[in-house]
């Protein structure tokens, strides 16, 4: 099972019970998330279930993964990611805690960040672009 590439949690689950595991969907979830392990696109507009060391890496692994476009509006920020990765984003997002950011509200690629003021908004945005290629 190793050597194997596995893409979903539903493909874990089922080697895990091939090899005589029983788990829960949202035990097998919540283990991944605390070990580390994130959804990441593989560029084929599929996805692969990858180890990411340090909260940096992770972050900035998050980041360069997902986000595609940003702007803003006043002080809302408006992030869009690919699609399935605005919650994984936005969670990063809230883990970094920026400074000015009082909140996020994410969908499916769609992320809405509350900035304190325009000119943070600013800032968020300039910051966040360094991860767009």
């Amino acid at each position: 099972m190793n050597k194997d590439k596995i893409h979903s949690q539903v493909e874990l689950k089922k080697k895990l019970k091939e090899c005589g595991l029983r788990i829960s969907q949202s035990t097998l979830s919540r283990d991944l998330k605390k070990l580390g392990y994130i959804r990441a696109p593989i560029g084929d507009g599929s996805y692969r279930i990858i180890k990411v060391e340090g909260g940096e890496e992770r972050l900035d692994l998050l980041f360069r993964l997902g986000l595609v476009e940003l702007s803003y509006v006043n002080n809302i920020i408006v992030i869009r990611t690919k699609t399935g990765n605005a919650q994984a984003v936005c969670t990063a997002i809230d883990h970094a805690r920026i400074d000015g950011i009082a909140g996020t509200l994410a969908g499916d690629d769609t992320i809405f960040a509350l900035a304190t003021n325009k000119a943070v908004a600013a800032r968020v945005v300039a910051e966040l672009k360094k991860y767009i290629e």
